[in-house]
């Protein structure tokens, strides 16, 4: 699976009519993509980082599934007249290929707190920073932090990069947990291992705005 970021920079002060208008088109998704069962949207607002920015998050099969979905998109009915009204939000973008190392079915609902950790693995240590982050969300749903983990690496872009994204209740018991966790002897043991094959990170947060998806036949 191939997930796509595309970050927007939006106009400052017009973020919520920003997504309140891609909300719009994202609803129609599933009608503008019937044949794409098990393709997912999410779109996410920054709670951190520059003010004010927008993430879509478009997950397919493969990177020719995705480049096939923009063609029937932008075929589709109204999107000019959508994509005319959508620029007079944006003022700069840019996006990004990951490959999705361990799925996570999508996320609870919108308004759930997404915690993004970005890592720089060692020079071709990023298999064994995948698996540790794998062991990583596992710590994190024992302890009740946060759940429905997903692990994506670099497709585009500067290589040895590894991204974990999890939905967290809320940011004081995501604080907390970063502040007691290396009293626990388990954490402590699974950093010393990651500290072999990952340099430095960083966290982000976000707030998940929208999603839809494509259901597969039958479900």
């Amino acid at each position: 699976m191939i997930l796509v970021r595309d970050t927007f920079r939006i106009r400052f002060g017009k973020i919520d009519q920003a997504v309140d208008h891609f909300r719009r088109l994202s609803e129609k998704f599933p009608t503008i993509f019937p044949g794409l069962e098990g393709t997912r949207f999410e779109l996410m607002t920054d709670i951190s980082g520059p003010m004010y920015t927008v993430y879509d998050y478009s997950i397919f099969p493969s990177i020719q599934a995705w480049e096939d979905g923009l063609q029937v998109l932008f075929a589709s009915a109204g999107f000019q007249d959508w994509f005319k009204d959508w620029k007079q939000y944006v003022e700069d973008g840019s996006r990004e290929f990951f490959h999705i190392e361990r799925d996570n079915e999508g996320w609870s609902s919108p308004g759930a707190l997404i915690v993004r950790s970005c890592f720089r693995a060692l020079e071709w240590r990023v298999h064994d920073a995948v698996a540790l982050l794998t062991d990583h969300g596992a710590l994190l749903a024992d302890a009740g932090v946060a759940v429905r983990h997903r692990v994506l690496t670099d497709a585009s872009g500067r290589m040895f990069n590894v991204v974990q994204e999890v939905e967290t209740t809320d940011l004081g018991t995501w604080e907390e947990h970063r502040r007691t966790m290396f009293s626990n002897p388990t954490f402590q043991s699974w950093f010393r291992r990651l500290l072999t094959c990952v340099s430095s990170g960083t966290n982000e947060f976000y707030t998940l705005a929208a999603m839809s998806s494509i259901k597969a036949k039958g479900g």
